[in-house]
């Protein structure tokens, strides 16, 4: 893009990352679930996107500038280019305006930090805000469920992360209104679950060798598909559930064994893989051995890779701390210390 005048306006939107408890694993056509998913949202691990506006000078087709933490990212451009290409009619302001995305994340690369999902969070949230002029009037709640569904045609779990807490997202009969769509966000929870906190251990820091997209295309004649996404769904059903009547100790064997089911997944597909690591067992061993020792409701979760969440209550905050720091100094590279969040907020400069 050649240099600009001053940007006809400006808009900063900060989105969260957020964990699944009950995993989204395998896709149909336009990103649409396999199965029902439900996550946490998080705090401290976002994403900052500003979006500038400017006239365009040219009858030509999208012009956009992406950078990320101040450098030209040309491959991530390049993907956000084929996305606007598809949205058109949802993004009017492109006919008339050249657009630069600034980005940066608030977490390190390759942390087990869904930065895709908070990525797209932002990036929808920015372009949906730009684009509100060129619609009627819309309530806060139909804006943040139209910029769900946009997050989602980018990346996924992205359309989760546009709601404080927990959020559902995928058609199922135990939340009215829930959608393949977009995510919903679950109201009913109990004391026991509304201060969770997440510590991120960094059991590995390199990207991983095989991508989410190529994990979900691999569920696709996977010979126990079908019975892991009707497990899903009853699982989904089960945690909303779980989470109004505060039961931990429900809570914290389905979202073990639902880590552990994802990692099953891509360990029984016919081009299998092997995503943890020796970290990440020695991990799970010695939180599964600190709760049995001291009766505190902590577990783990897992994301597509070797890295380990380790949820627990505000309540026993200081304990785990403890424990994550003094037994974890040899075996883990880091610890990011995070906690459920308030969800995605506009940012006024």
């Amino acid at each position: 893009m050649s240099a600009q005048n001053e940007p006809i306006d400006t808009i900063t939107w900060r989105c969260p990352s957020n964990i699944a408890l009950i995993k989204y694993w395998g896709k149909k056509e336009n990103q649409i679930p396999c199965n029902a998913s439900l996550s946490m949202t998080l705090s401290k691990s976002f994403t900052e996107v500003t979006l500038q506006l400017f006239e365009k000078k040219s009858k030509e087709g999208i012009v956009l500038d992406y950078f990320f933490e101040g450098k030209k990212n040309t491959l991530f451009e390049e993907r956000l280019q084929k996305y606007l290409k598809t949205r058109k009619e949802d993004f009017p302001f492109l006919k008339e305006h050249s657009i630069i995305i600034n980005s940066y994340n608030s977490f390190p690369h390759s942390t087990g930090i869904a930065s895709s999902a908070s990525a797209f969070g932002a990036i929808a949230l920015s372009l949906s805000d730009a684009s509100r002029t060129y619609f009627k009037e819309e309530s806060e709640e139909s804006f943040l469920r139209n910029a769900s569904r946009l997050a989602r045609l980018g990346s996924g779990s992205a359309c989760r992360s546009l709601y404080s807490g927990f959020a559902l997202w995928g058609e199922n009969k135990s939340v009215s209104g829930s959608s393949d769509e977009f995510a919903v966000k679950i109201t009913d929870i109990h004391d026991n679950f509304k201060q969770l906190h997440d510590a991120i251990l960094i059991v590995e820091s390199e990207p991983k060798k095989v991508s989410s997209s190529v994990g979900h295309s691999l569920m696709e004649g996977h010979p126990y598909a079908e019975k892991r996404f009707a497990q899903a769904n009853e699982r989904t059903s089960r945690m909303v559930k779980v989470l109004a009547r505060g039961d931990f100790e429900e809570f914290i064997s389905m979202a073990e064994s639902e880590a552990l089911t994802l990692h099953a997944m891509m360990l029984t597909s016919k081009d299998y893989y092997i995503l943890m690591r020796p970290g990440t067992l020695t991990v799970i061993e010695k939180i599964m051995n600190f709760r049995k020792e001291s009766k505190i409701p902590v577990c783990f979760t897992l994301d597509a890779g070797p890295n380990v969440h380790v949820l627990y209550a505000e309540a026993d905050q200081n304990k785990v701390r403890d424990f994550l720091n003094n037994d974890f100094k040899n075996c883990v590279k880091e610890i990011i210390f995070d906690k459920m969040g308030d969800g995605p907020r506009k940012l006024i400069s």
